[in-house]
């Protein structure tokens, strides 16, 4: 195979006629490179593993084994070398006219592309060269031209700014100037000939470019210094209103703010009394209060959030603070999440958060001291040296009293200095200078002076430090004076104080604007990414971007970069990271060369020239403006400009130029009173404020205030107030009055202009409520007082952290944390249980970590060092124990956790890994129970000498033969693959089978027969021995060792009794038909056969017919086909016409007619082939031979004047007549072959399959698109399509192919042109033709239907709500309730039965508590606790009732009163424990023991009444007082 490269990518010329010689004029060498392609053989290797047996492995004879083995083969493979050659051609600018033998004719390049030049082209002999315009200049390619910037030398002659433009410039002038008629002078302008200088008043001009504003009498000057107001009589005194004053035509009237009232002299304001009136709706009490009320609730009860509504107070559960302080040092406070330390200053919070050290100021250098630092607990105290002493301010040290050995000056200087650091000016002037001291600065005459009445004043916002003091005394120093006082001289110095900066120290922290926030030293901002200036309120300059715009952008070919990231913004047709894939405007081509045919020089395609139009343009060329409402590149936006009131919308941009009246961005907004014209830039022009016509500035009729209109009907709309509606609100968006102006704030909003939010702690209207105690650092809404919980806590008061399972703003986020992980309330970060780590505690631990988050590293002995990932505890491969798997088992144990007991005898080493036996010296055997042979063998035959038996084998017992000759036989059998005598013989069975160890036969296994075991079960057989029949149908085959059916393709099934489902076929019935337009699916072969009317691979292509469905036939002559959707006839070569019912026009042959006939004048061609019909005389393609000459090939006769047809040919050059013989693929009785046959006189027939056609001379097919191959029977190979498969498919993932069209044919859940789309909701399937039927918001799987369920649904269709104790998608997951609670099946969310609470009802009721959630407190009395489900009290022993509100009667004590006292003498007892309570003179358990003397001392241990002595004589003795309830 050769390739032809020409040596030169540009061809200048071509070659006719006569070959070149190097000697002719004007031929040129030149080198053509040719690359040649043979085949070249190389040898190639590939290795394989196969399976031999080996002796001697261990304690078996033989062992399978692997071998490498290594095969070589012969390859080729196509190499390519080049060989250079020399020709001749024209040189540049030189072409060659047929019949001369050199380069005689000189090309005009100028005519072709214009020779690559820019602008003018100038043709010479030979070459030419390019020339620019004035005002442009040639570039170093010779062919583009560069403008000239005329401004580079002597700014163009400007005298303020030069502006280059291409091929030009012009002049600028700066602001408050304009140009002179020269073009380049400047001339000033005096700032109030513009417009009035902005004044709506008088303008006075003070200089040339400055001006002030002045106001007419009655009017004063506003705030901006432009506009004038009517002065108010509210202004003076506030027109003697207590509260608000209005102005009403010129008259103060008042007005009392809300909650007062107009007192008779319509001036003072008196308190409304609302609670009395009745306005409060107070639910409890109402307190009246000046301006307003305020309502009170009853004990036990809380006022809510409209602070009139009255609540019962929900108890806390518990004070965590109550018991030990809640484990803190010092500081405790309470939390929902239990008790919060801190410390006091001076401490620091340990690591336990719970225990305070003390911060060591003196150490970490935190200290202010000067000289000594002494530190204690809690905080640390500043010392001196010894002799000063420390100042007021407790860090600097003061030693004044000491220093009388400093000069003077340096004693009053040391004044200067402040405590703190505090700056004062000081000005030292020597003696009889002090009448030159400036007025309002002190003097220090003497030491003394200092010392006495120290002269210091504070600085201002700043200072100002001098150089010397001849500035600060006047300019009457001299030279000399000042170097005579050069002793006195201070550093002049600007600095501003306070944290402030810019040039007048004006500018604070506060003025860093657009997210620029103080530098670390407070004298600047530092700028966000686009923003620069002293407050960065500047945009970065073109070709700048970043943090201070302190990047450089690096775009190229016209692009701008963003201000804040620098990502280049690319024009049209240019693309790349900095715009580098483009070409500059006006250029294309792969070098940028060539020169675009856009109009205005606009950009091109880069590689195409196709114009790419700047916005406002449009058309091939982007010659054409936008039509109007339209503008941008390409005009491809629509304005969205208020038509009605746009004059005109920028073709560029789309910027609105309004009419008359209106104005906006988009002039959506009539002009605002006291303005009108184009874009409202006029301002009105009528006295007493009387409002203009917004079009035309015409003065109507002045209306009252809140009013406008024709009859002043009409009033003020939203956002305007006061006479004729002119004043504008100035509210923020709030509303204000139509007659004042005055802003009407709503909830949560504060200020004279609703500017402010309201203080921190109130809310509503007047921001006059008292927000609730918002726990957790929750704040209050302004609006509605509710509080504004932070992320992680929920509750009316943010008192609860999220339950558990959720976290985030507003508990709304789920928790994706898995294994019993838990998730942090705020962040969602999990917590991973022990063996557990990752993002979503989702990754077990790897090897040789455990624990928490997978943080503590495993300390075993074994191989890879794991343990077990939750305990740590380490796992010990086998033959090793302990802690850490470092001891061996013991002796006698081995395996897993040395639980497997040694078998071994006789003594023999147990290995404590495999448990494998090591005899001793004398045994062997598998558990060495077997002794050894001893002694020697018994004689045996001479062609048997004795030899030991194999390794393994049994123990050899002697027998006697019947000859007499003794034979050795063993226990046990051969080892495999071995049998006979002593197992010498090996077995010969294929396939895994065994033999007989003693006959050598084969004991074959399923699927096998034959003595070898290397055949086949015969058909329909399988199992051992082929003992059981198949069940298989339809010519499947049956696996011979399982029976498993194999179907044929079309079939599936157990039996393959079950033919494919439509639309699907193959082995298995697993490939779908590719079959359309009805078109029916063999179930083997998958061939379509097509209903009549279509054809094709897949049916979808017509046959001779055209259209929708295939129903229009076509109407072609000579057997054309026609387009399959347009009916259009595709002629064959040499035919034209609707119906190819014509021949080629004379002159014209080939494939659509389009090829010119190279024959002489007067010479027909033949419409096919354009082979020349020559007159007599002349023979040759051209008609240029003479008769001279042997006939050629198709002529014959007397001067070769007799033709053969043109599908004829002469056997041998002959003179003698009727010698034509028809070529291959023509017949004398037809035009050409019929379809189907070739060769000579037509005789063989064609081979070509799937609609191809041969070549009637040589049969070779022609195949259609979609297949390949000698006979066409070959179809593209998967992701090929169209003639030759040359065509590649780009379907998605999984997507099938039409191979003769390249149609994507998507597989089930895919759609699209290139099935790059899932099914739409709710369909699925192939085609996506079927419904989904999933309810209640499941989603259907594309591709089988099947339906996932969404939060607390289930069943097929997800029409099932979730079971008891199942909840979220699907109901996967399962509750984790406790004690009988109850989930929502959508979250998960507990419910809670009475008695329990917590995120998952783990916990009951704390004492004193019960009910849902327990927040009932109980009502027991008496320390008894009560039932946390119902609330019924259960009372301790001695009490009773309800409530346990009463004592036992007496005579009963213990639970509930039950119980009978035994006492006798009706002596009481204690009503919890029973216990007697005798009195004086008794004794005993149940008081039953009389007196026992004449002193008898009480039996409560207590003395008697007589000194604890008794007489004798019987005394009563009252009961003690019982429980409270008890009579």
């Amino acid at each position: 195979m050769y390739f032809l490269i020409p040596a030169s990518p540009r061809v200048c010329c071509v070659t006719l006629g006569k070959p070149f010689q190097f000697s002719g004029p004007n031929v040129c060498p030149k080198q053509e490179v040719t690359i040649v392609g043979h085949r070249q053989p190389c040898v190639q290797a590939f290795t394989k593993m196969t399976q031999v047996w080996k002796p001697g492995c261990g304690r078996q004879n033989w062992c399978p084994s692997y071998e490498r083995r290594t095969i070589y083969f012969m390859g080729y493979r196509q190499v390519y070398s080049v060989k250079s050659q020399t020709v001749y051609k024209c040189c540049p600018g030189w072409s060659q006219v047929s019949g001369d033998a050199g380069c005689l004719n000189y090309v005009n390049e100028c005519a072709t592309e214009n020779g690559g030049c820019e602008a003018q082209c100038l043709n010479t002999i030979g070459s030419f060269s390019c020339r620019c315009p004035d005002g442009q200049m040639l570039r170093g390619d010779g062919q583009t031209c560069a403008d000239v910037d005329e401004c580079l030398v002597h700014n163009g002659g400007c005298q303020h700014r030069c502006v280059n433009t291409p091929g030009s410039y012009h002049c600028e002038c700066k602001p408050g100037s304009r140009l002179h008629m020269d073009g380049r002078t400047c001339i000033a302008i005096n700032s109030c000939t513009i417009n009035n200088g902005g004044c709506e008043h008088s303008c006075l001009q003070i200089t040339t470019s400055q001006h002030r504003c002045q106001c007419r009498p009655n009017y004063q000057l506003q705030e901006d210094g432009k506009h004038c107001v009517r002065k108010s009589p509210c202004a003076v005194r506030n027109g003697g209103c207590m509260h608000k004053c209005q102005d009403h035509h010129g008259t103060a009237h008042c007005e009392c703010h809300v909650g007062y009232r107009l007192a008779a002299d319509q001036k003072a304001c008196e308190d409304l009394d609302e609670c009395a009136l009745g306005l409060a709706s107070c639910s409890h009490n109402c307190i009246n209060t000046p301006g307003s009320f305020r309502c009170t609730c009853h004990p036990g009860y809380e006022l809510g959030a409209d602070s009139k509504q009255c609540y019962r107070i929900e108890m806390e559960i518990v004070n965590s603070c109550e018991v030990n302080n809640g484990g803190c040092e010092q500081t405790c406070s309470h939390t929902s999440a239990g008790p919060l330390c801190s410390c006091k200053p001076g401490f620091l919070l340990d690591s336990d958060q719970k225990t305070c050290n003390d911060v060591d100021e003196c150490e970490t250098g935190t200290h202010c001291c000067a000289q000594n630092c002494i530190n204690y607990a809690g905080g640390y105290q500043c010392d001196c040296r010894t002799g000063e002493w420390l100042n007021p301010d407790g860090c600097t040290c003061d030693g004044r009293a000491r220093a009388s050995g400093r000069p003077e000056e340096e004693q009053s200087a040391s004044l200067a200095a402040g405590p703190g650091g505090c700056h004062f000016i000081l000005v030292l002037v020597g003696r009889g200078e002090a009448d030159r001291a400036p007025p309002g600065l002190p003097v220090l005459d003497s030491p003394t002076d200092s010392l006495d009445a120290p002269l210091v004043r504070p600085a201002p916002a700043f200072e100002v430090l001098r150089d010397g003091l001849t500035q600060l005394f006047g300019e009457e120093y001299d030279g000399e004076e000042m170097e005579a006082r050069g002793e006195h001289t201070l550093s002049e110095k600007f600095v501003c104080l306070d944290d402030t900066f810019g040039p007048d120290c004006s500018l604070t922290c506060d003025d860093c604007s657009n997210g620029g926030t103080c530098n670390e030293e407070l004298s600047g901002c530092d700028c966000p990414e686009g923003w620069t200036g002293l407050i960065c309120n500047q945009t970065c300059p073109q070709g700048s971007f970043g943090k201070n715009c302190s990047s450089t952008c690096s775009c190229q070919n016209g692009g701008t970069c963003d201000a804040v990231t620098g990502a280049c913004r690319c024009p049209p047709g240019v693309s790349g990271e900095h715009c580098e894939d483009g070409c500059p405007k006006g250029f294309y081509g792969k070098h940028c060369k060539k020169k675009c045919n856009c109009a205005s020089r606009g950009r091109c395609h880069r590689i195409y020239g196709a114009c790419l139009c700047d916005p406002g343009l449009y058309g091939r060329f982007c010659h054409l403006a936008c039509p109007k409402w339209a503008y941008g590149p390409g005009c491809s936006e629509e304005c969205r400009c208020v038509q009605q009131n746009t004059r005109e919308c920028d073709k560029k941009d789309g910027h609105c130029s309004c009419k008359a009246g209106y104005h906006g961005k988009l002039c959506q907004a009539e002009c605002d009173a006291g303005f009108f014209g184009s874009g409202c830039e006029n301002r009105c022009a009528c006295h007493n404020g009387a409002s203009c016509d917004p079009v035309t500035g015409e003065c109507r009729k002045q209306c009252p205030e809140g009013y406008q209109g024709k009859d002043c009907d009409q009033e003020c709309p939203a956002g305007q107030f006061g006479v004729n509606c002119a004043g504008s609100c100035s509210c923020g968006g709030a509303p204000c009055d139509r007659l004042t102006g005055r802003c009407l704030c709503p909830a949560g909003r504060a200020g004279a202009d609703c500017g402010r939010d309201c203080p921190e702690g109130r809310w509503g209207l007047g921001c006059q409520e008292i927000c609730p105690a918002c726990a957790n650092g929750a704040s209050c809404d302004p609006v509605s007082g509710a509080c504004l919980c932070l992320p992680g806590y929920v509750g009316s008061r943010c008192q609860d952290l999220c339950p558990a399972g959720w976290f985030g703003q507003g508990c709304q986020l789920r928790c994706a944390c898995g294994n019993d992980g838990h998730c942090h309330p705020v962040t969602g970060q999990c917590s991973c249980a022990p063996g557990w780590t990752g993002f979503n505690c989702r990754r077990a631990c790897d090897a040789g970590r455990w624990g928490p988050d997978c943080k503590h590293t495993c300390n075993c002995s074994n191989s890879d060092g794991s343990c077990n990932a939750a305990t740590g505890q380490c796992i010990c491969e086998a033959g090793y124990t302990g802690p850490r798997c470092d001891q061996r088992c013991p002796q006698g144990w081995f395996g897993l956790s040395c639980q497997q007991h040694c078998q071994c005898d006789n003594g023999a080493a147990c290995d404590h890994v495999s448990g494998a036996c090591t005899c001793t010296a004398g045994w062997r055997g598998s558990f060495c129970e077997r002794g050894r042979w001893s002694g020697s063998f018994l004689s045996a035959p001479r062609s048997h000498p004795p030899c030991p038996p194999a390794a393994g084998a049994e123990t050899p017992v002697e027998r006697t033969t019947g000859t007499g000759w003794p034979s050795l036989f063993l226990a046990s059998s051969c080892p495999a693959g071995f049998y006979g005598l002593e197992c010498r013989k090996a077995c010969s069975c294929e396939n895994g089978a065994l033999c007989d160890h003693v006959t050598g036969a084969c004991l074959c296994p399923a699927g096998w027969l034959g003595p070898s075991c290397n055949q086949t079960c015969p058909e329909l057989s399988y199992g051992e021995g082929c003992s059981k029949s198949c069940t298989c149908f339809n010519k499947a085959t049956c696996n011979p060792i399982t029976g498993q059916c194999q179907c044929a393709p079309g079939w599936m099934g157990s039996t393959c009794q079950q033919a494919c489902p439509p639309g699907l076929y193959g082995a298995d019935c697993r490939q779908p038909c590719l079959c359309r337009n009805g078109g029916t699916c063999d179930p083997a072969t998958g061939h379509c056969t097509c209903p009549a009317g279509w054809a094709g691979l897949a049916c979808d292509l017509c046959e001779g017919t055209f259209g929708e469905r295939c129903s229009d036939r076509c109407d072609c002559r000579h057997g054309v086909t026609c387009h399959h959707v347009t009916g259009a006839c595709r002629c064959p070569a040499g035919w034209r016409g609707q119906r190819c019912e014509k021949a080629c026009l004379p002159g014209w042959f080939g494939q659509d007619c389009a090829q010119r006939c190279s024959c002489a004048p007067d010479s027909p061609c033949h419409h096919v082939s354009g082979e020349c019909s020559c007159p007599p005389g002349t023979t040759g393609h051209g008609c240029e031979q003479g008769k001279a000459r042997p006939c050629l090939p198709g002529t014959f006769g007397v001067n070769c004047e007799q033709v053969c047809s043109a599908q004829a040919s002469i056997r041998s050059a002959t003179l003698s007549p009727e010698k034509c013989v028809c070529a291959s693929g023509f017949h004398r009785q037809w035009l050409s072959c019929p379809s189907g046959r070739y060769g000579p006189n037509c005789e063989r027939l064609c081979g070509c399959r799937n609609g191809g056609f041969c070549e009637p001379t040589t049969g070779q097919c022609c195949c259609p698109p979609g297949f390949v191959g000698a006979d066409c029977s070959v179809a593209c190979p998967a992701g090929r399509f169209g003639k030759d498969c040359a065509h590649v498919c780009a379907c998605g993932e999984g997507a099938g192919c039409d191979p003769v069209r390249g149609t994507c044919i998507c597989p089930a859940g895919r759609t699209g042109p290139r099935c790059e789309h899932a099914c739409p909701t709710n369909r699925f399937g192939l085609g996506c033709a079927l419904a989904c039927s999933c309810e209640n918001g499941g989603i259907c799987h594309p591709v089988s239907g099947a339906c996932s369920c969404g939060l607390g649904w289930t069943g097929p269709h997800c029409e099932q709500d979730c079971p008891p104790g199942r909840f979220g998608p699907a109901c996967s997951h399962e509750c984790l309730c406790q004690n009988n609670g109850t989930c929502e099946r959508e979250t998960g969310t507990c419910h809670c039965p009475p008695g329990h609470y917590g995120p998952a009802c783990e916990h009951a009721c704390l004492p004193g508590f019960h009910g849902p959630g327990c927040r009932t407190p109980c009502n027991c009395q008496n320390s008894a606790v009560c039932d946390p489900a119902t609330g019924q009290c259960i009372c301790p022993p001695g009490f009773q009732g309800q409530f346990c509100q009463m004592g036992c009667r007496p005579g009963t004590f213990g639970a509930d009163c039950h119980q009978v006292c035994e006492c006798e003498g009706g002596a009481p007892c204690d009503p919890a424990t029973g216990l007697c309570l005798c009195p004086p003179g008794k004794m005993g358990a149940k008081c039953e023991l009389g007196e026992c003397g004449p002193w008898v001392r009480g039996a409560r241990g207590g003395e008697g009444s007589n000194g604890g002595l008794s007489t004798g004589k019987s005394t009563s003795w009252p009961a003690p007082p019982g429980p409270p309830g008890t009579t």
